[in-house]
């Protein structure tokens, strides 16, 4: 299916691997231009070549997201590159384990900045480019743990639930120019971090990673967890030309992860 996306300009943070990699390589294949962000450049410059060889104009971005400067860098220099922007995924995050009783003042500004207040700011930098586009989009990335209890997951269900609730309102905003927003809640997916993070989620809840692992396919529906692509794949379409009457919407993509485990 032809998504309408060809020759638009897409912001992705976050992206230089995991699922924000594969929200980039999903609009790259439907020829939208992407701009990604990191902090290991070495990572960088290899997605962004991998980028290109589909033929599109990709830029990488090295800069801090937990900060208001380097969300502003992100937004200026990708539209420097562009020349204007369409899309905006807001994706960036981080998992610190912890309890309520053992998360120190600077770990829970680590977390809030990175995975809630960088979706704020990006989108902040953004929104003026966005309302010179004709189909301007914004995409939050907020995980399942906004939506689904799961025990251990304190600093990400605390950030993932603000995300839903600064969508809805975004969405009122900003609809009166014409500007969808909307968020994705992915279940658990197989990338490259996800394997730290289910050992410190375990480690958390007194049981081993391949306990969690194990215990969450039990609990989707489909028995499994989630690739990348597939998450990729669902966020094209909803940033889309097909899809330009969904806004202020939450949609899980978690293989039907609805039980507490």
């Amino acid at each position: 299916m032809d998504l309408g996306l060809k020759g638009k300009n897409a912001a992705i943070t976050g992206s230089s691997q995991g699922i924000g990699n594969a929200i980039a390589d999903s609009l790259a294949q439907e020829g939208c231009n992407v701009a990604i962000s990191g902090r290991d450049q070495e990572r960088l410059d290899q997605a962004v070549k991998n980028l290109m060889a589909k033929g599109i104009t990709a830029v990488g971005v090295n800069c801090d997201l937990s900060t208001d400067e380097g969300c502003k860098k992100f937004i200026s220099e990708t539209v420097a590159n562009f020349g204007g922007l369409d899309i905006l995924v807001n994706n960036v995050g981080g998992m610190i384990p912890g309890t309520v009783d053992s998360m120190t003042e600077e770990l829970w500004n680590t977390v809030l900045n990175t995975n809630l207040m960088s979706y704020v700011h990006t989108t902040k930098y953004a929104v003026p480019h966005l309302k010179k586009s004709s189909e301007g989009r914004i995409l939050n990335v907020s995980g399942v743990t906004g939506k689904q209890l799961l025990p251990g997951a304190l600093t990400t269900t605390i950030p993932n639930t603000a995300i839903i609730g600064f969508t809805k309102i975004m969405a009122a905003e900003l609809g009166g120019d014409g500007i969808t927003v909307n968020n994705i809640c992915p279940g658990f997916t197989n990338t490259e971090s996800w394997g730290p993070r289910a050992e410190k989620m375990a480690e958390v809840r007194g049981i081993t990673s391949d306990q969690m692992r194990d215990g969450v396919s039990a609990q989707t529906l489909l028995g499994r967890w989630a690739e990348p692509k597939e998450i990729g794949d669902a966020a094209a379409f909803i940033v889309s030309a097909k899809n330009s009457y969904m806004t202020g919407t939450t949609v899980e993509v978690c293989g039907g992860f609805a039980k507490y485990i």
